[in-house]
C-alpha cells in the first residue's frame, strides 16, 4: 500500500510539474490569446479604430447607431477600389463589399460571374435588390486585428483587380 501511495504521489507531482512547464512553453511560444476581449467579436467603433490605425481615413457610409458602415479606398491593379466594411446584424461576420456598378443586362455574363466565384472564393459576386453588381467577402468576426484586416482588404481589392475584365 505504501508503494502505491508513493507511486500515486509521484505521478501527481510529475503531472503538475509537466502541466506548469507546458503552460509556460505555450505562453513563450506565442500561442493564441484566449481572453474574450482579444478573441471576441469587435464592434463598429473598434472596426473604425482599426482602419484608422492602418492609416486609412474611413468615410462614414451608414451612420445609424449599431449599423455603421465605413468605406476605405485601396489602389491596386490600376484601380481605386472603394471597399465598404460593416459588421453583420448577428455580429458574427465583418462584410467587405465593393460596388462594381450596375449589374449587366446580358444574362450570359452571370454565368461567367458564377464561374469566377470558384476562383475568387471566399469572396463572391452577387447582385443586390437594387440591381448593383457587388463583390463581397464575409470574414469571421473573431480575433480581428490590424494584420488580419489588412490581409482581408488587400485580398478583396486584389480579386476586384483580377476580375476587372469580367465586370468592367
Amino acid at each position: 500500500m505504501k508503494q502505491n501511495t508513493i507511486i500515486l504521489s509521484s505521478f501527481l507531482i510529475l503531472s503538475g510539474f509537466c502541466f506548469t512547464i507546458q503552460a509556460k512553453a505555450q505562453a513563450n511560444a506565442g500561442s493564441p490569446v484566449t481572453s474574450t476581449q482579444e478573441c471576441g467579436p469587435i464592434n463598429q467603433t473598434r472596426l473604425k479604430e482599426l482602419l484608422m490605425q492602418m492609416g486609412y481615413t474611413p468615410k462614414d457610409i451608414v451612420t445609424t447607431p449599431g449599423k455603421e458602415k465605413y468605406e476605405i479606398k485601396i489602389t491596386t491593379g490600376g484601380l481605386d477600389v472603394p471597399i465598404g466594411l460593416e459588421i453583420s446584424p448577428s455580429n458574427n461576420y465583418i462584410w467587405l463589399t465593393v460596388n462594381l456598378g450596375n449589374a449587366p443586362a446580358d444574362s450570359l455574363k452571370y454565368f461567367k460571374f458564377i464561374k469566377q466565384n470558384s476562383k475568387i472564393q471566399p469572396a463572391l459576386f452577387y447582385v443586390t435588390d437594387s440591381g448593383r453588381l457587388m463583390m463581397g467577402l464575409p470574414v469571421d468576426n473573431r480575433g480581428i486585428n490590424n494584420a488580419l484586416l489588412k490581409r482581408y482588404t488587400d485580398f478583396i481589392a486584389g480579386k476586384v483587380a483580377d476580375t476587372k475584365s469580367y465586370w468592367q
